[in-house]
């Protein structure tokens, strides 16, 4: 087939352009009521913290809906020459674009060769050809709604581990369960990316942890100062202390002091009488995916609870705290309370491991726990 010649291939291009402009016109109205309507949502809009890393999150999740709009090649060279045009370097330049998914900045460069001193035509060719496939939710309409379920219970839970990673392997296993066919690669069938997707279409949301339990975020003053006083104390007394090194693995490290054992509280609860549990902080993070109308987390009220806490040693000779018959008998002597059940503590013998009812009101403070 012969090539056009120039005058047809700029007629066309002149056609084209055209048909753009006038386009434009009627979309320039519409933007204008566009514009009228954010103006006003606007004023109650939150403040945002563009250097936040974790807005990359959200960068990320939008490129990857407008690589399913448009040709990566395009979006990916707008954010090339954007970056660049305000004094980026180009080390930094292809570090945010390989964080958001785009092109490299190295094949950025060469697009924007081709715009700023080729024409547009060659720039915006798509040779890809080919009728897209439908989409995969299309051809599973019921393991779509399995992966819904999925996500409002996981979402609902207290703890915030949920990932769009756990999500992905959600689909890839019941994908197999329901077509029977044998999996022998380990690519997912639905990658994370589009899983984030799916959660924000789904209809959660990438957020703040702001509900926390009620012993996290209504801290009151006296445990507070205890707390800063244990703080205080340790980092004080460091040197007299078993401690371990940030090493890979990590090695012990001997106190140069008068060897003092230093005890790890692991506090455990679980609410009676009370229909939500509370659960210590490690399960607690700054951001997770959450439904909008069904938080996990709400403030809690006073009720009963139980206490339990696990103790262990911070010692390289074991990891448990055990004291033999003999030693527990000396240990009485000095702290005849740990055989003295009549404090609301019930201690194992031979070890100080124990439950507390503490009520509605109460705290464990530093005089009980050591």
């Amino acid at each position: 087939m012969p090539r056009p010649n120039k005058r047809k291939k700029h007629t066309t291009s002149m056609n084209e352009r055209r048909s753009i402009e006038s386009l434009a016109s009627k979309d320039s109205e519409q933007s204008g009521s566009e514009e009228d309507v954010t103006i006003k949502i606007d004023d109650d809009i939150d403040h945002i913290n563009f250097e936040d890393p974790s807005i990359l999150n959200d960068i990320s999740d939008l490129f990857s809906f407008c690589k399913q709009q448009i040709n990566t090649r395009f979006i990916s060279t707008l954010v090339y020459m954007s970056l660049r045009h305000f004094g980026h370097s180009w080390r930094e330049t292809d570090n945010f674009m390989k964080e958001i998914g785009a092109m490299t900045a190295e094949t950025s460069k060469k697009w924007a060769h081709v715009l700023v001193n080729s024409d547009l035509d060659e720039f915006t060719t798509d040779e890809r050809g080919g009728k897209r496939g439908d989409s995969f939710w299309d051809n599973y309409r019921d393991l779509e709604l399995e992966a819904k379920d999925f996500v409002f219970a996981e979402c609902s839970k207290k703890e915030s581990s949920f990932t769009a990673e756990k999500l992905a392997k959600f689909i890839d296993d019941r994908f197999y369960e329901l077509t029977k066919l044998k999996k022998n690669t380990q690519q997912l069938v639905r990658s994370v990316e589009s899983c984030k997707l799916d959660l924000r279409r789904f209809g959660a949301k990438y957020t703040a942890n702001t509900g926390r339990p009620y012993f996290l975020g209504h801290e009151r003053k006296d445990v507070v100062k205890h707390r800063e006083q244990f703080i205080e104390y340790f980092t004080e007394h460091q040197d007299d202390f078993y401690t371990i090194t940030n090493d890979t693995p990590p090695q012990w490290k001997n106190p140069t002091g008068e060897p003092t054992v230093l005890l790890l509280c692991f506090p455990d609860f679980s609410m009676i009488g009370h229909d939500e549990s509370t659960y210590k902080s490690g399960e607690i993070s700054a951001k997770r995916w959450i439904m909008t109308d069904n938080a996990p987390f709400y403030n809690k009220g006073k009720g009963n609870s139980v206490m339990r806490s696990d103790f262990l040693v911070m010692h390289p000779s074991s990891p448990f705290f055990t004291l033999t018959d003999k030693e527990f008998e000396k240990a009485l002597k000095k702290y005849p309370d740990l055989n003295d059940n009549g404090l609301n503590l019930n201690y194992e013998r031979n070890s100080a491991s124990a439950t507390m009812n503490v009520g509605g009101d109460n705290y464990m403070d530093n005089p009980i726990v050591l």
